[in-house]
């Protein structure tokens, strides 16, 4: 987004939009496999695997053709957009209970982070364009870095508690059966 590579402007409507088409390309690869890491950690089954991962991919391609479209057609996308959140919310929500923490914390950061970006699509210039490119593109940086680094550290650093393996049992009992 910075380089200006993946930038198209759009002069049709009533006010200049710049739309970054690398966003939706990168919410296309990164956002399903961060679904995939959430379901692996709950142990979720194959058809909620899907259903979260279906919903993201029709929330992203729904925010990406209102983009491309003139108002009010590109409200009626957002909307749409943000009908499939509310699903992919929905089902995250009911996956926590019983959950590890870690599991819970790595579900807030997706689900914070999902809302961040439709309401950054609603403000900046995809959308009404109140807010302003420099702010647009700080805001997505900022939840890019929280969402995909953020989320990838956390699960790195805490892979054994995510996973409910946890081996210092099994270390501690195996050293103490020599003694």
């Amino acid at each position: 987004m910075w380089t200006g590579i993946g930038v198209e402007l759009k002069t049709t409507d009533l006010s200049p939009r710049v739309i970054f088409l690398s966003r939706y390309v990168d919410a296309l690869l990164t956002q399903p496999v961060i679904l995939t890491t959430l379901c692996l950690i709950n142990k979720a089954d194959n058809s909620i695997l899907v259903s979260l991962v279906g919903n993201d991919i029709l929330m992203v391609l729904a925010a990406f053709i209102g983009s491309l479209n003139v108002a009010p057609l590109k409200y009626m996308w957002w909307f749409a957009s943000f009908i499939f959140l509310v699903l992919v919310v929905v089902q995250l929500v009911q996956k926590l209970e019983g959950a590890n923490d870690v599991y819970k914390i790595l579900t807030y950061i997706t689900i914070a982070s999902s809302c961040i970006y439709s309401i950054v699509w609603l403000l900046g210039s995809e959308g009404t364009a109140a807010l302003g490119l420099t702010q647009e593109v700080g805001l997505i940086t900022l939840t890019d870095l929280v969402s995909k680094l953020g989320f990838g550290l956390y699960f790195l650093f805490n892979y054994d508690a995510a996973m409910g393996e946890d081996d210092t049992d099994a270390q501690n009992q195996q050293s103490q059966q020599y003694v």
